[in-house]
């Protein structure tokens, strides 16, 4: 298979936007993380701060 590495893209930041389930969550003093998990199965954990919830 041919390809091409594409050093100009390394570095550079983005977002993703995936649809999860909270699947647990913890509070801290300093915040709230929940763990999520997506439609691939892929679980991990996240600040409640770093995502948006549906309504």
């Amino acid at each position: 298979m041919d390809f091409k590495k594409r050093t100009d893209l390394i570095g550079k930041e983005g977002s993703i936007t995936k649809h999860f389930s909270i699947v647990d969550a913890v509070e801290y003093p300093t915040g709230v993380d929940v763990r999520v998990a997506d439609a691939t199965g892929e679980e991990y954990w996240v600040s409640l701060d770093d995502i948006e919830l549906e309504q």
